[in-house]
């Protein structure tokens, strides 16, 4: 993210694609990481920049889900929310309460594994963690600042977001021309996220753009945007979301290291 600049990003709002998840395997494989750790040393070297781009203040909102996956003849979760938690706490960010995202499911009686005979069956994953992180101290606005009122919330906005469990209803996955699968996540959790943890005129960074979902939802908050992907199938996607927010979308080429 040589592009930006320290301390120019008031709030990131992201998804990134789950460590040992078989959808992304390839995508990792593609930047050389195969194993668990390998895939979270990718993730690292992002949220390293994302620390970096943040101002003082600034928060951070990662949505991930653990993954299930049989490694040598062994069924295993792997956490990958608590070494995400990791990550941001050497980087001395600081943990906020997060948020458990309950998916509602047609399916209330899904399980994994032997049925009704103990003891070999396995709970189902029905929950994502909302990671929150903040740089250093509280964000200071001048007094009577008037972006923070014009970005208030209502009371009862304010009863269901600040829960610390939210049944929003998934997106299904969506498909880049030639791409590879874009798991979305619905335009809600974006929605919410920027409106608690930033105020109108803000800078708003997705790392992880997708289907650019964050971004046209920044866009109708009336907050400034930008992101990265590496995908450039999803790129008519991500045009079609934004500018269905009634916003602009211009694409630059990032020439990293990786393209």
């Amino acid at each position: 993210m040589e592009q930006l600049q320290d301390g120019s990003v008031a709030l990131a709002v992201t998804s990134p694609p789950y460590p040992m998840i078989a959808m992304w395997d390839g995508l990792f494989a593609s930047q050389g990481a195969r194993s668990y750790d390998e895939m979270h040393a990718r993730l690292d070297e992002v949220w390293r920049e994302v620390a970096r781009v943040l101002v003082p203040g600034g928060l951070a909102c990662v949505v991930v889900g653990d993954a299930l996956r049989k490694v040598d003849g062994r069924f295993r979760l792997f956490p990958n929310h608590a070494r995400v938690m990791e990550s941001f706490l050497a980087l001395g960010l600081d943990a906020l309460p997060y948020i458990l995202w309950k998916k509602p499911t047609n399916k209330p009686n899904a399980f994994l594994g032997s049925g009704f005979l103990p003891p070999n069956a396995y709970v189902t994953l029905d929950c994502e963690f909302i990671l929150i992180f903040r740089k250093g101290a509280l964000r200071k606005f001048p007094r009577l600042d008037e972006t923070r009122t014009r970005s208030v919330y209502t009371k009862a906005e304010r009863d269901v977001w600040f829960s610390q469990v939210w049944e929003v209803k998934g997106s299904k996955q969506a498909r880049g021309e030639g791409a590879r699968r874009s798991a979305a996540f619905p335009p809600e959790v974006p929605r919410r996220l920027i409106s608690m943890f930033s105020v109108e005129g803000d800078l708003v960074l997705d790392p992880f753009v997708g289907t650019g979902t964050t971004l046209a939802e920044a866009a109708r908050l009336k907050r400034d945007a930008l992101g990265f992907e590496v995908d450039e199938g999803l790129r008519g996607e991500i045009e079609r979301c934004v500018e269905g927010a009634g916003a602009s979308c211009s694409f630059e080429r990032a020439d990293g290291p990786n393209g």
